[in-house]
C-alpha cells in the first residue's frame, strides 16, 4: 500500500515546495534556504520515475568537463539530479531539442533518453550529479559512435 501512497505524498511535498519557496519556517528563520528547482518531470517533459529495487544506490558524481568538450552520446538508465557549479551546459538529446544548464541551475536527467552533453562556456563546466540507482549497475551507459 506505501507504494501506492508514495506518489501522492510525493505530489503533496513538491506542491508544498513551490508554494513556499524560501522555507524559512521550517527552519525557524535561523537559514537561508533558496529553491533551485522544483518540479514533477525530468527536463524532456517525462514523469519522474524511482527505480523499484531491493538493492537500492545512491551516487554522487562530480564531472569535470574541459571548454568545448563532450559527454559523448550516453544515456542514464535511473533518475540522477544535478546542479551547474560552474560553466555552461548545452545537452542535446536524440530528437535534437537542447538544453541548456547555466552556473547555478539545477539539471533534472533524462532517463532512458541517448543525449550528449558539451560545455559550450569559455571556462570548463563542473557539475555534481546525484543518481538514485540499483547496487552494482550502472547509472551511465556510453553508446557506441557513429561512424
Amino acid at each position: 500500500m506505501f507504494r501506492f501512497a508514495l506518489p501522492l505524498i510525493m505530489a503533496i511535498s513538491t506542491t508544498t515546495l513551490v508554494a513556499c519557496p524560501d522555507h524559512e519556517k521550517e527552519y525557524g528563520g535561523k537559514l537561508q534556504v533558496n529553491t533551485i528547482k522544483a518540479q514533477v518531470v525530468t527536463d524532456d517533459s517525462s514523469p519522474m520515475r524511482y527505480p523499484k529495487t531491493k538493492k537500492p544506490m545512491v551516487k554522487t558524481l562530480r564531472i569535470s568537463i574541459p571548454s568545448g568538450g563532450e559527454t559523448g552520446w550516453h544515456y542514464h538508465p535511473y533518475p540522477g539530479y544535478g546542479f551547474t557549479i560552474t560553466g555552461t551546459m548545452e545537452v542535446t538529446l536524440k530528437d535534437g531539442q537542447k538544453n541548456h544548464y547555466e552556473t547555478g541551475e539545477a539539471i533534472y536527467e533524462v532517463v532512458n533518453t541517448a543525449h550528449n552533453g558539451r560545455c559550450i562556456s569559455k571556462t570548463p563546466c563542473d557539475l555534481i550529479v546525484t543518481f538514485t540507482g540499483v547496487e552494482n549497475e550502472p547509472v551511465t551507459v556510453m553508446l557506441p559512435e557513429k561512424k
